[in-house]
């Protein structure tokens, strides 16, 4: 990695978190909820100015590693209104009014505070305090971060959709199959692997049809085109052989047909579902193949205007970083245009896809399908997008979005110190009209924040060693 790529890493890092904290920013404003810091970066600050109107602070941070909104009574030390027992107000009027006070760490910028000691608030300053806003106010401020990183994805992935054009948007339609070299050793220019895009240049989509043509030819020699992984493994090289000598003979001892057409699956099946997951567009059945088809497949398929589910599919599989996935071995039909349906229709399936890839992955980490060591943090991701740039721009905007909508997932985790970890908190305080004692929500808060500290030391630690 070289410093541009890390410095790219950063500026994505720091857009990410501001849109997330933005989020938390503008509900809370529109809650009517005083902030105090709108922070980018964490430590000592780098910049720092103070809006004269509204009296909140915006500050940049010196590290690149995360940011906050500070609302006031956010960490809920004030006393709210209509709570506080009878007997610790020393009256027994039903009518008197409680005093609100403010913790003098709860603000550095000068806020509520004399000479560094605790004061106390106006009614009216207390009604802008987040500890005294409804339930359904903070659950909606919590909310507003992740939802942010969610949308933000779908927007970036609409960029893509839009920026690929109509070649990358494919349909669910099998429109052929791949036929392989399979022999070890090479033959005329064919090696292992080779995937046998035409012969004479007319377009091969099935082993049946290869066999077909080559039998109807009395001269068996042909001009045969594949398809073959280049040495770095980032691209697909398109290689013309020129008097390559093929008969049925050889083509039954050193040629494969797809394990997909072997097993049952026919040029013109459309694909609805795999297993029990419904798909509409290819990214959407690619991925589906991927994470299940390590293992025989259910596909339903419409063939001839009817549904027909086909058991027992099988694809071919690869193993990486201990995982085994499955892989491709058929061709779709393309879009037949491209208009703002299309765009929409594709933005709306892939996104939802990558939402559910944040899922599964969570769900193969407790299975133990996947191990510790592919989960990775900044250090890791910082890898990642500089072996992404490496390859063009899409791919890092790809990896942008899967990374925004798995940081407004991740955030919304029932767990303590998250966004969601104070939504669960908030829902029990809705099903219990009334909210739990501060210092047990404290003491919750704290122990997910270790947790979590600790797990993003030992991913760093990880990360590092792996460079």
């Amino acid at each position: 990695m070289n410093i541009l790529y890390i410095l790219l890493a950063l500026f994505i890092f720091g857009v990410l978190i501001f849109i997330h904290e933005l989020g938390h920013f503008i509900v809370a404003r529109l809650c009517g909820v005083k902030v105090l810091e709108f922070a980018i970066g964490m430590g000592p600050k780098i910049i720092s100015w103070k809006s004269k109107k509204s009296g909140t602070a915006y500050s940049i941070r010196l590290l690149p590693i995360g940011g906050f909104v500070s609302m006031l009574g956010e960490n809920g030390m004030e006393v709210v209104q209509g709570e506080q027992p009878k007997e610790e107000q020393g009256t027994d009027d039903p009518d008197a009014k409680q005093s609100f006070f403010l913790s003098p760490e709860e603000d550095d910028e000068g806020v509520a505070r004399r000479d560094g000691e605790v004061v106390e608030l106006t009614a009216e300053e207390a009604k802008h305090a987040y500890c005294n806003q409804s339930v359904w106010k903070r659950m909606l401020i919590s909310l507003a971060g992740p939802a942010m990183n969610v949308i933000l994805g779908f927007v970036l992935m609409a960029v893509m959709v839009i920026s690929s054009g109509i070649t990358s948007l494919g349909t669910t339609r099998i429109a052929g199959f791949y036929v392989t070299y399979s022999a070890e050793e090479a033959y005329q220019g064919l090696e292992n692997g080779d995937y046998i895009f035409s012969v004479d240049s007319i377009e091969i989509h099935s082993f049946s049809q290869l066999q077909a043509y080559v039998d109807s030819k009395s001269e068996k020699n042909f001009s045969v085109k594949v398809l073959r992984l280049s040495e770095d493994g980032l691209d697909i090289d398109e290689i013309v052989l020129e008097n390559v000598s093929l008969d049925a003979s050889l083509l039954q001892e050193a040629f494969t047909a797809s394990l997909s057409e072997q097993s049952g699956l026919q040029i013109g099946d459309e694909v609805v579902q795999v297993n029990k997951t419904n798909v509409h567009t290819y990214n959407e059945l690619a991925y589906e193949v991927m994470h299940q088809g390590y293992q025989p497949m259910q596909l339903t398929v419409l063939r001839n205007g009817e549904k027909t589910v086909l058991d027992q599919i099988i694809v071919p599989s690869y193993v990486q970083s201990g995982v085994t996935f499955g892989d491709l071995d058929f061709k779709v039909w393309r879009e037949a245009k491209f208009d703002i349906g299309t765009v929409l229709k594709h933005t709306w399936y892939r996104s939802v896809s990558t939402v559910k890839m944040v899922f599964d992955s969570l769900s193969g980490l407790f299975s133990g399908r996947y191990g510790v060591e592919t989960v990775s943090g900044p250090v890791g991701i910082t890898k990642t997008i500089s072996d992404a740039a490496q390859t063009g721009w899409l791919n890092v905007l790809y990896l942008v979005t899967v990374i925004s909508i798995n940081l407004g997932i991740m955030n919304l985790l029932p767990f303590p110190a998250l966004d969601g970890g104070h939504l669960l908190i908030y829902v029990i305080e809705a099903i219990r009209r009334k909210p739990l004692k501060k210092e047990v929500e404290g003491v919750i808060n704290f122990v997910g924040l270790i947790i979590l500290l600790s797990l993003a030391v030992i991913i760093m630690i990880k990360d590092i060693i792996a460079l």
